[in-house]
């Protein structure tokens, strides 16, 4: 339950270790909030994820689809938009899985 903003309950918030492990990801990858840009190919712009970093989260591209020159580029221009996080979600599938 959730208490009325400026009540005090001398209740320690429910989810200290949460937080604490949320504040221990931004200081490792340099970021302001907590935020994750979900990298789905075909859905994440340069634009939007380097606006995502810009505010302080980690920008993502998925790049499921991309060639290994697309995905050059769309660095390139991810990091000419930004200077903050950006990750990549590539999916290799297994060759074993092809028979």
């Amino acid at each position: 339950m959730v208490a009325p903003a400026g009540s005090r309950t001398g209740v320690s918030s429910p989810y200290p270790a949460a937080r604490e492990r949320a504040a221990g990801f931004c200081r490792r990858f340099g970021l302001r909030v907590p935020i994750l840009q979900a990298p789905m190919a075909g859905a994440c712009p340069v634009s939007l994820a380097s606006a995502v970093a810009n505010a302080g989260g980690m920008g993502g591209s998925g790049a499921l689809t991309t060639t290994p020159d697309g995905i050059a580029d769309r660095v390139r221009k991810f990091r000419d938009q930004s200077n903050g996080g950006f990750q990549i979600n590539l999916w290799i599938p297994d060759p074993r899985s092809r028979a």
